[in-house]
């Protein structure tokens, strides 16, 4: 065979399917390492045995991103698994042994060879996993962009997966930095509107300062020295208060972390069968406890010193306030300010005294936002590398894959899905006043997500209008709108996803795969499937919407390339594949309606009578159809 001829690779393979109960009870099908064809007439249990698979090996698919097909298939393995269980062996590229089982409504549990349940998900922990294709699910791929990029990543599948994983921790990051720089831009907003009298109160106490005769100066001093002990007066209250917060807070932690630890560790889990870890696990956080109890109480014994001294200190204050009160009395009763004018001036430099306040914690805020944003843009920094690394993988295996298929051609535009982006701006928008979906067209064609935020966060609503094409007024709606609550933070995150292209050369011009028919789809997507993978490939139905020139020339050749490297397990109602692809195994499926039995295994050889009654319709129907093409 073509197979023999190249040098075989590492890599994964099921081994053997046990099912126990329901419609294929007693069902053990012990696969090759090469080519395995399912056949049998209609409703024989093929297409449920390679769902058994899926379900088995925990590979369903996503219920967020394919809800309907997730629902179909939960539904059949149900059906036909009833109160039965699935075993699956398998082997991966590395040469170890696990066997994958579960019953309808459990979890996978993975086995280790010596029959030990080992804590590890196939799929996740990249210990093992399969490309699995439903009837009509590869024509699916070739309408649906997200398929798409999933199939181009799982080429470069180890770094795709590391790449997402640290930019869901990124964006997790990132939201809640979302979260804390609009609780402190509020804050500033509030300490700007209290900060804002400043120079007024200023400009009105010039008039003070230019009244008076040769004490004029002396009485400016006492007047400011007088609103500057009110503030003094406030500040040991202010600093205590702080103390006791930050006292209460942790406190509370140390309380609300103890209690959680004595409601996950209860009795029951103490006097159940694994008690001894759970009393060494109850050990250790305790050990965890005490130490946090004690570094909480050190904490709260400093509090406690340290409001006693400001108290020391807030007494030693009051008393040389009612000293320098009494100077500050005695200054104004040998001036000529008198009356209303001199508790006018007071007014004004009290309030004086509490603009600054606010102008100087305003100030403060901005520094430790000014710290939060250094952080974030380092967040998204790493993020737009990410993004960059995630396009270059992707692009490097649609460059791949076009000069491997001359008629197929594979690219991929960065960052070119705006639908999310479209979606957040619409929202954000509600209210505004103007035409939501016209105006976020606009913005999201116009502005990366990161430009767009700049804009808003600096008010430049000027060039909002030059760059979209908006009169003044409605870019002033929009920035209003997008900075309103903070929204810009959240769209300056978008995950702008790449756009891939497949295309299919008809006759001299390239199709995307969207306009083509559902053959020519099929057409474009399988030989991508077919390319070499360390994952074993199973299809339902590969050759559906497909004639059998191309089933010879992709298919049956594809195969004949990738055996001895791949394992390939194929539910087919086509002869061509089994016979032509010279399968290693060959599982001949039948029913009584209730119940589902293997007729017969083994090589093409060992059934070409099934073979030929099934996939040809029978012998004298193959002995007519060789008279006449005469041959």
């Amino acid at each position: 065979m073509t197979s023999q001829t190249h040098k075989q690779s590492a890599h994964h393979a099921v081994l053997s399917l046990h099912v126990t109960g329901g419609f294929l009870a007693g069902a053990r099908l012990e696969f090759a390492d090469g080519l395995n064809c399912l056949i049998g007439g209609r409703g024989a249990g093929k297409t449920t045995a390679l769902e058994f698979l899926r379900f088995g090996l925990g590979l369903m698919p996503d219920p967020k991103i394919n809800g309907q097909r997730h629902k179909v298939i939960d539904a059949l393995v149900k059906a036909n698994l009833g109160s039965g269980r699935l075993a699956i062996e398998l082997r991966t590229k590395t040469d170890l042994r696990y066997t994958a089982g579960r019953a309808a409504n459990e979890t996978v549990q993975v086995l280790n060879e010596a029959g030990t349940a080992v804590p590890v998900s196939l799929d996740r922990d990249q210990i093992f996993s399969a490309d699995v294709f439903s009837q009509n699910e590869i024509e699916e791929i070739a309408s649906s962009p997200a398929a798409q990029l999933e199939l181009l990543d799982r080429f470069q599948e180890q770094e795709s997966a590391s790449i997402a994983r640290e930019m869901e921790q990124l964006q997790r990051q990132l939201d809640q930095s979302s979260v804390d720089l609009r609780r402190i831009d509020q804050e500033v907003d509030d300490l700007r509107g209290k900060a804002s009298e400043l120079p007024v109160l200023q400009e009105r106490l010039k008039g003070f300062a230019e009244v008076g005769g040769p004490d004029a100066a002396r009485i400016n001093e006492a007047h400011a020295a007088k609103s500057e002990r009110a503030r003094e007066e406030r500040l040991p209250e202010l600093l205590i208060a702080g103390l006791q917060k930050a006292a209460r807070e942790i406190s509370s932690s140390q309380v609300a972390f103890q209690s959680s630890v004595e409601a996950q560790l209860d009795n029951r889990l103490r006097e159940g069968p694994n008690r001894e870890l759970f009393e060494a696990l109850a050990a250790d956080v305790q050990t965890f406890a005490m130490h946090l109890r004690s570094a909480v109480e050190s904490i709260l014994v400093a509090a406690r010193t340290a409001e006693t001294r400001i108290r020391g200190h807030a007494k030693v204050l009051a008393e040389r306030h009612a000293v320098q009160e009494a100077d500050y009395r005695t200054i104004l009763a040998a001036s000529e300010e008198q009356g209303g004018r001199a508790a006018e001036r007071l007014a004004l430099q009290t309030a004086l005294a509490n603009a600054q306040a606010s102008a100087n914690e305003q100030a403060a805020k901005e520094k430790h936002r000014e710290g939060l944003m250094t952080i974030r843009n380092e967040l998204l920094k790493r993020t737009s590398e990410l993004r960059d690394r995630r396009f270059a993988l992707r692009r490097q295996v649609g460059e791949r894959l076009s000069s491997q298929f001359p008629s197929i051609r594979v690219t991929v535009a960065q960052a070119a899905e705006l639908q999310q982006y479209r979606d957040l701006v619409i929202e954000a928008l509600k209210g505004a006043g103007v035409k939501q979906a016209i105006v976020a067209d606009r913005l999201s064609q116009v502005f990366l997500p990161g430009e767009l935020a700049r804009l808003v966060a600096s008010n430049d609503y000027p060039a909002l209008a030059l760059r979209a094409s908006f009169d003044d007024d409605r870019a002033r709606k929009i920035v209003d709108a997008l900075k309103a609550s903070g929204n810009y933070y959240t769209i300056e995150t978008v995950d702008l996803e790449d756009r891939p292209s497949i295309e299919l050369l008809d006759g001299d011009t390239f199709k995307e795969s969207t306009q083509l028919s559902t053959g020519q789809r099929c057409t474009t997507i399988l030989p991508i499937l077919l390319t070499q993978s360390e994952r074993p490939l199973l299809i339902d139905q590969p050759e559906d919407n497909l004639d059998n020139a191309f089933v010879y020339e992709t298919i049956v050749k594809a195969l004949r390339t990738v055996k001895g490297n791949r394992q390939v397990i194929f539910v087919t109602h086509n002869p061509n594949i089994p016979v032509l692809g010279e399968a290693e195994r060959v599982f001949v499926f039948s029913s009584d309606g209730r119940h589902a039995t293997l007729k017969q295994i083994g090589t093409v050889d060992d059934c070409k009578d099934e073979i030929e009654k099934i996939l040809e319709g029978g012998r004298e129907a193959f002995l007519q159809r060789k008279a006449r093409y005469g041959h």
